[in-house]
């Protein structure tokens, strides 16, 4: 499982023994947690983590550390966080100590049991071994409630991103909801923490419970969040296909940390919620920084360039795609669809160039009528017959009426006016072309009738 919570290493052992013991019976006092965490029960129901703090108010007395023992203890602290910077922690050194005073602690105290486990603690830490640091820290807990209630808080909480770092959510959870019971305040990064845990356990609603608290609150201070709260956050309101809530977080990712793939997923979105001009152009602004790098990246921009009726632009993403960054395959489908965009641009030389090297690939109808229909538009009446005849040879035609029309209108043109009212006739067959088809059978004829009256003058 992916981790969510911050890694916990020697760093944090070193953070967390700064000031914690001076080993003198007066300083000894400021040591660390106690507090077996019990077993909390996860409710599936709605929980917002907040504060409980049962604890305040309460008065804690524990026995003070021998000279003897102290003397020993410092020099285990010195090991983990040596006075002179320019030395190394040596959690080894320091576990080897702590062994030898566990081996005789018949006559501790339970004030220094709690400091005896909570350094053995911080030297597994040291030495990242994370499972012997939680029974360490676990053992110390249980010495309660002989330490100071802030150092139970502390390590209870330690405990918790333990075993965050074990891929152990449930137990992660359970300990740091028993922390909060020692807490004043939940920060925007304690709910942040909290989300991701009930994520992790496939509980979705507390998940998105507890990111929207710590969004509120961290954007109620003046602060942005953290883009992986964003991340978090939107990908809970899309997971319960809250588009319109979701489309909101992805405006904020994209202000605040603006990347092509943000724009891309915002192309998406705003396509499900019916936006299609957004949808393109958050599209767009994704290809101008380099994010699209598919074919079916580029074929649906180019697509959508068409439905919005700006054919020029996607002949323009199509012909780079194609030809100069060589990631659209010039397949006959590929190449129809540059042939057309550029036809409705009207660039009708270079569509020509573009129909004929896909009905060079084609077998199918459909692709080769376009280029029979580009003919017809250049007044190359030849060529258009030769490619419509083709096309309805080769089947797999959408409207077949509309390749029989194309062949029509080229005989006609070339005054083939018999050839013109076969193909005329068939294409009013269809229903759909049946009204004009008849149209054009009448003109033919007429036409005919007339050209051979003017030949007998």
């Amino acid at each position: 499982m992916k981790h969510v919570l911050p890694a916990v290493s020697i760093a944090l052992g070193r953070t967390l023994l700064a000031g914690v013991i001076a080993v003198s019976p007066l300083l000894v006092s400021k040591a660390i947690d106690a507090v077996v965490p019990g077993a909390v029960e996860i409710s599936s129901a709605m929980a917002q983590v907040k504060a409980k703090n049962k604890h305040a108010g309460e008065q804690r007395k524990f026995p003070n550390v021998s000279e003897s023992f102290g003397k020993k203890i410092t020099e285990a602290a010195n090991y983990l966080q040596p006075q002179d910077e320019s030395v190394k922690p040596d959690p080894r050194k320091a576990m080897q100590l702590l062994n030898e005073m566990d081996a005789n602690k018949a006559k501790a105290n339970a004030y220094e049991l709690v400091l005896l486990y909570q350094y053995t603690g911080y030297a597994h830490l040291g030495t990242e071994n994370y499972a012997k640091a939680i029974e360490s820290f676990n053992k110390m807990l249980a010495q309660t409630p002989n330490m100071p209630i802030a150092t139970e808080a502390s390590t209870i909480r330690i405990v918790g991103q333990l075993y965050s770092q074990l891929d152990n959510p449930k137990k992660a959870l359970e300990t740091l909801l028993k922390w909060t019971e020692f807490s004043d305040t939940i920060k925007p990064e304690d709910s942040y923490m909290f989300s991701t845990l009930y994520y992790q356990l496939e509980d979705n609603n507390n998940a998105l419970l507890n990111i929207n608290e710590a969004v509120k609150n961290q954007e109620a201070a003046g602060k942005i969040p953290a883009e992986s709260w964003y991340v978090l956050q939107r990908g809970l309101y899309f997971d319960k296909e809250d588009y319109k809530s979701g489309l909101v977080v992805l405006e904020k990712l994209i202000k605040h940390y603006p990347k092509a793939a943000y724009w891309k997923q915002l192309s998406q979105v705003y396509y499900v919620v019916e936006r299609p001009k957004d949808s393109l152009h958050a599209l767009e602004t994704c290809y101008l920084m380099g994010g699209l790098t598919t074919e079916k990246d580029i074929i649906r921009m180019a697509s959508m360039f068409l439905e919005e009726e700006v054919p020029y632009k996607a002949a323009k993403v199509l012909r780079k795609g194609i030809y100069t960054d060589k990631i659209v395959e010039p397949t006959a489908k590929n190449l129809k669809l540059l042939a057309d965009s550029l036809r409705l641009a009207q660039n009708s030389k270079e569509s020509l160039t573009e129909y004929e090297k896909a009905a060079e690939k084609s077998t199918e109808g459909d692709l080769i009528i376009g280029l029979a229909q580009a003919y017809l538009a250049t007044d190359k009446f030849k060529e258009a017959s030769k490619w419509g005849r083709q096309a309805l040879k080769a089947g797999k035609l959408k409207r077949v009426d509309h390749a029989n029309l194309t062949v029509a209108q080229a005989e006609f043109e070339l005054k083939n006016f018999d050839e013109a009212v076969k193909f005329f006739k068939e294409a009013g067959k269809d229903a759909r072309s049946s009204k004009v088809a008849a149209q054009w059978v009448t003109y033919s004829e007429k036409e005919k009738a007339r050209l051979e009256a003017l030949a007998q003058n």
